[in-house]
């Protein structure tokens, strides 16, 4: 056999893309709605998600200081899904 015959499994790429995904559509949606509110003129509070048009709101501490529990599930999972991934391609390889 050779290497172009070499089919990853497809648990192994599930696991490796599907939670970066996750994450990048989370911090995507995080940003759109503080867009939509900063737009209509008002403040947004980053640790609440909540938008104000009266009341000032403190600056946002960076994204992966507020989500840092959710980043470090996503990377875990898809840390999992690599390591499937170079395990069944090292099995393949020693056949």
């Amino acid at each position: 056999m050779t290497a172009a015959a070499f089919r990853p499994p497809p648990g192994g790429l599930f696991l490796l893309l599907l939670p970066l995904l996750l994450l990048g559509l989370h911090y995507g949606y995080e940003a759109y709605i503080a867009d939509a509110c900063l737009e209509r003129g008002g403040s947004f509070d980053y640790e609440t998600w909540t938008c104000s048009l009266s009341a000032q709101f403190d600056a946002a501490r960076p994204y992966l200081h507020r989500h840092w529990g959710k980043a470090v599930i996503a990377l875990s999972f898809s840390l999992s899904g690599l390591i499937v991934l170079l395990w069944s391609w090292l099995r393949h390889r020693r056949r």
